[in-house]
């Protein structure tokens, strides 16, 4: 179930009266997203049941979340591992409280309760209208650009916040008028939902290396973009500088032509939201080091970046990746190991990638040759996926005309991009089952 079928059911299950069964079964799938701010939502709605997911999501933490919601006064259940779900929802009402939060494992703790403070009584009627203020530590909040971006779309809805560096006050209005998903800002036309930067990341790092096409035309990413990846933008200007990118206000879309000038041109950067422009990128050594803290949902994608174009990485404060759909700095290094390519566990929470040689060059020891006693074939090893649809997409980034790449799971793309394959269809590539 994604986040919008959750809140249908519960909505519809509410009308009918039947939202505060203890026994009733909230299925959240894979996506950390939809138990998070799936819990968040039920509970705030009054509802009972139990939530639970598949895959690794009973692996992923959710304790600071449930945490914070009991002090608001609901009653929470672990029916596993405590700080882990699943979880048993007993119905129950939830009041203001000012909440100190742990941030350091997802921002998306602190995003959930956000979203659901216009739904929250005051803690008495003497606070109706006081602000409630949610603060955190600011030494570090995993994936900072997305919180802030929850907090855009809840003011474009008309709810009032005050947000800084390490907290923010929700300010309850005394009527806000009702609206519904998509509508966009209160009293104006609905807008367009802007397409996922995440997801086109797989795309401009392979085109930038070994191009897909003359241009590339990515279509509703926004300029502008309060998403975490649309720093590529910044980056692309650091580590392909060769490739340009042109936005196209009209048809809302992005071209990237990695024929095009020695420098980046961008028509977006007076609008860079500030949180994204605290980015480390530097070049030493031979060495690229990139801080992802950010933006984790990119680090599959610039692994393959060093390994297509032979650049040596480090990538560093991406400790969060363990609690991802699978432990992916685990798995990401276990696919460096079956492709040959050094790497070293660098720090607490990086990563150091030492490619042999560009991919166009080192691929070809996977490639069939021709002896004179006759043939030899090195094929590719069968990658592993770990169930992840981020590790999918990015090992498929390594495919050339003449080099097919073996995934042993490539229907978890399903997750987040059903059509991921149907697009390569487009540059004449095709996913075939194995025998």
């Amino acid at each position: 179930m994604d986040a919008w079928s959750l809140v249908q059911c519960a909505l519809s299950r509410r009308q009918q009266g039947h939202h505060q069964s203890v026994d009733h079964l909230w299925e959240a799938g894979e996506a950390g997203a939809v138990m998070r701010f799936g819990l968040a939502f039920l509970v705030a709605q009054g509802c009972g049941g139990i939530l639970r997911g598949n895959g690794r999501a009973h692996e992923r933490p959710i304790g600071d979340l449930v945490n914070a919601l009991i002090l608001c006064g609901a009653n929470i259940e672990y029916l596993g591992e405590k700080g882990y779900p699943p979880l048993k929802i007993h119905p129950s009402s939830l009041r203001r409280r000012d909440l100190f939060m742990e941030a350091s494992t997802s921002s998306q703790y602190i995003s959930a309760m956000a979203m659901v403070a216009p739904l929250l009584r005051p803690f008495d009627v003497l606070q109706e209208n006081a602000p409630w203020e949610i603060a955190w530590s600011p030494r570090f909040v995993a994936s900072r650009p997305y919180l802030a971006l929850t907090i855009q779309e809840m003011s474009s809805f008309g709810y009032s916040f005050d947000y800084s560096e390490h907290s923010l006050r929700y300010i309850p209005a005394v009527t806000v008028q009702e609206s519904h998903p998509g509508d966009g800002a209160l009293g104006q036309d609905p807008k367009p939902v802007e397409g996922d930067w995440s997801a086109a990341s797989f795309w401009i790092w392979r085109h930038a290396v070994i191009p897909l096409c003359q241009r590339l035309e990515l279509k509703i990413l926004t300029s502008g973009s309060h998403q975490a990846d649309s720093v590529i933008l910044d980056l692309l200007s650091r580590l392909a500088p060769h490739v340009s990118a042109v936005f196209n206000q009209e048809s809302c879309t992005w071209t990237f032509d990695s024929l095009g000038s020695s420098a980046m041109s961008t028509n977006n950067s007076e609008e860079r939201p500030p949180d994204q422009g605290q980015i480390v990128v530097n070049c030493d050594q031979g060495f690229w080091h990139i801080k992802a803290t950010d933006f984790p949902d990119m680090v599959p994608a610039l692994v393959m970046w060093a390994i297509l174009s032979g650049n040596a990485l480090e990538i560093v404060g991406i400790g969060q990746l363990r609690y991802k759909e699978s432990n992916r700095i685990q798995a990401l290094m276990v696919n460096l190991e079956l492709l040959g390519v050094p790497y070293e566990k660098h720090r607490p929470d990086g990563l150091l990638i030492r490619p042999l040689a560009s991919w166009a060059v080192y691929s070809r020891r996977f490639v069939v040759t021709t002896l004179l006693k006759g043939h030899t074939v090195a094929p590719c090893p069968l990658l592993r996926c770990f169930g992840d649809h981020r590790l999918a997409m990015a090992l498929s980034m390594l495919a050339l005309p003449d080099l097919p790449i073996f995934l042993d799971e490539p229907h978890t793309v399903g997750k987040s991009y059903p059509e991921f394959w149907e697009d390569w269809a487009k540059f004449g590539y095709a996913l075939k089952a194995l025998n």
